[in-house]
């Protein structure tokens, strides 16, 4: 059997006698990123010692797992350890998984800095920002908390003035009412139930957020890194076209909601780009289908945002798609966020006032509407990258093939079929619908199935190509049949 070599998943330990010393900062860094397999026996140059005692080196993995002043939490069982022979040599694999959002950090001696976390093939202790982002992401709920020294004048009047237009539309009472008493009704300002002489209501810390003025956000304690920032690079290699930011010319008190306004806006405004679309979709339905992806995906970062970090939300157009980057990792899954369900918001408050004005307004909604929208109008699906504290989503304007400029013409073209055909189509078929000769077909094909963008199934004459159906694809698939269904059996 050939070893791989070790990498960000996997690492080697030679421990033939007992556990290794440095075991526990590797069962730390994999436990705090992405989990892995620790091999025990083997060095980290590949060589297969195998261990002596087996039993001796598992009873004490999980003496020490139990002893809060040796590790502070035990995220393995039996499951997770592996006794197998390896070219006559005994050797044990144990699993790590991922700790969940709210079991971390994973740390050891009953210190927070021993904390770890897994770069490459190395572990390293986690930098100070991480161990605080990864406390921050164990709590529920980061903006409720009640602000002292802040009240009313510390927010933007503009942005009251469009929000109780936007209540009064649904609700008639804010009409009338004080903004004071309109922050007090949405939750921006909450009761402090430590003074019990008076009824005494304080600006929560997502009601600052969300409609203060920039100089009275970065003054209170932990946001003084807030930043938004919002680049146009459409047909602009370097430098963008259109920036929205604290400081800019004209946005002089950015908030979350008038950032999400004015952005919202713009964004909208870049969806009738030059591409052509292909003549059997209605461009009516793509752009009211983008909208409403750039509409959840925006309230999504927004909603989400690890505001306490030392790193900003960053929106960006190109050319081909849409870059939604915030700070703070996904709470959930990708595949629960594609299918939906209950979601997990960091800011509770936010949140709320986001849903108060129809914004986001259906839970868990955001995935699948975003993933329906590739899915109907035959786009390059989006891609969602997770960091050890953020989140980034590229919604795409174009099909798989342009969403891939170094592929050749001929590549291009098969793929653009496979796109609009619903069955699989032979080789004659594509050769034939495309004017393809033999020679051409055959390179094009053999790159296209070698890089993952083409199945090939069946032999012979019996070969069929499809696209490659991938995990996120499949997962919006699914859940677009599901709603199918739903709406079948409601008409019933």
């Amino acid at each position: 059997m050939k070893l791989r070599p070790e990498g960000k998943h996997l690492e080697y330990k030679k421990a033939q006698n007992s556990l290794p010393k440095d075991f526990w900062e590797t069962y730390s860094s994999f436990a705090n990123t992405e989990g892995g397999r620790i091999l025990l026996g083997i060095t980290d140059d590949l060589e297969i010692h195998g261990v002596t005692n087996p039993q001796k080196i598992q009873n004490e993995l999980f003496t020490n797992l139990n002893n809060t002043q040796k590790v502070n939490r035990n995220i393995l069982s039996d499951d997770n350890i592996l006794v197998q022979t390896l070219d006559g040599k005994t050797i044990i694999e144990i699993l790590v998984p991922e700790a969940s959002i709210s079991q971390k950090p994973i740390y050891m001696n009953q210190n927070p800095k021993q904390s770890w976390i897994r770069d490459f093939e190395t572990d390293r202790k986690a930098t100070e920002e991480e161990l605080k982002a990864m406390l921050r992401n164990s709590q529920d709920d980061l903006d409720s908390d009640l602000l002292e020294g802040f009240d009313i004048l510390d927010l933007d009047e503009n942005s009251l003035s469009e929000y109780k237009i936007l209540l009064s539309q649904s609700d008639s009472r804010f009409q009338s009412m004080s903004n004071l008493d309109m922050l007090i009704e949405i939750g921006a300002f909450k009761r402090d139930r430590t003074v019990t002489e008076k009824l005494e209501y304080k600006l929560t810390i997502g009601g600052l957020l969300f409609f203060g003025k920039y100089n009275s956000i970065t003054s209170a304690h932990g946001l003084q890194n807030f930043h938004l920032d919002y680049f146009n690079y459409i047909n602009s290699a370097e430098r963008w076209r259109d920036r929205v930011a604290p400081g800019e010319p004209g946005y002089p008190n950015i908030n979350i909601f008038n950032f999400y306004r004015i952005v919202l806006s713009k964004l909208i405004a870049t969806i009738d780009s030059e591409f052509e679309l292909d003549k059997s979709l209605k461009r009516t339905t793509y752009v009211r289908d983008i909208e409403v992806s750039l509409r959840e995906a925006l309230a999504n970062s927004l909603i989400h945002t690890d505001y306490f970090s030392e790193d900003s939300v960053k929106i960006e157009v190109y050319n081909s798609y849409y870059s939604f980057f915030n700070p703070g990792k996904m709470k959930i899954s990708v595949e629960e966020f594609i299918n939906g369900g209950t979601p997990k918001p960091r800011n509770h408050t936010i949140t709320n006032l986001f849903r108060k004005v129809g914004i986001s307004e259906r839970a868990g909604s955001g995935g699948p509407q975003i993933f329906a929208t590739a899915q109907n109008n035959k786009l390059n699906f989006p891609n969602i990258e997770l960091g050890q504290n953020s989140t980034l989503i590229q919604i795409w304007k174009v099909d798989i093939a342009d969403a891939h400029p170094d592929l050749e013409e001929h590549e291009k073209a098969i793929l653009k079929l496979l796109t609009k055909e619903m069955l699989p189509q032979s080789s004659r078929e594509i050769k034939d619908k495309l004017g393809l000769s033999k020679h051409y077909f055959d390179k094009a094909i053999k790159n296209l199935v070698s890089a993952n963008f083409v199945e090939q199934t069946g032999q012979g004459k019996a070969t069929k190509y499809t696209l490659k159906t991938g995990t996120r694809e499949y997962l919006a698939s699914l859940q677009q049949m599901f709603n199918l269904l739903q709406s079948y059996h409601t008409l019933k």
